[in-house]
C-alpha cells in the first residue's frame, strides 16, 4: 500500500491535554502519533471534524511543570474505537519561537 502521508509518523509519549476554548472545558489524551502537520490521539470524549482546539503539549516526566506549549489544532477526523475515539488534529502555525521544544522534536525525527 502507498503511504500518501506528507509527513513521517513518530510514536511518542508526552503529555498533551485539550482545551476548548468555548468552554474552557479541558481533558487529557494519549498520542499514538505526531508529525509536522498534526497530531493522532486517543481520547474518552469525542470532539467534532472542523472544531478548534488548544493543545497543551509538554515533554516533560512531570506534567504538572507548567513548561506547555500551547497549539491552536483544528480537528480533521474522528473514529469510534472501542468505547473511546480517535482523533486527528492538525496544528495550526507551529514555529520555533513559539514552540521551541516541539519544534527541535520534530526536526530531530525528521517531520
Amino acid at each position: 500500500m502507498e503511504n500518501r502521508r506528507r509527513y513521517r509518523r513518530e510514536s511518542i509519549s508526552p503529555h498533551l491535554k485539550v482545551v476548548i476554548p468555548d468552554s474552557n472545558q479541558s481533558f487529557g489524551t494519549f498520542i499514538t502519533n505526531i508529525s509536522g502537520g498534526g497530531v493522532e490521539v486517543y481520547a474518552d470524549h469525542r470532539l467534532e471534524p472542523g472544531q478548534e482546539i488548544h493543545l497543551y503539549i509538554s515533554f516533560d516526566s512531570d506534567p504538572k511543570t507548567g513548561n506547555d506549549e500551547v497549539i491552536i489544532g483544528n480537528v480533521r477526523w474522528v473514529k469510534l474505537f472501542g468505547s473511546r475515539f480517535l482523533i486527528g488534529i492538525a496544528f495550526k502555525d507551529v514555529n520555533p519561537s513559539d514552540h521551541p521544544v516541539l519544534s527541535g522534536f520534530l526536526d530531530f525525527v525528521g517531520t
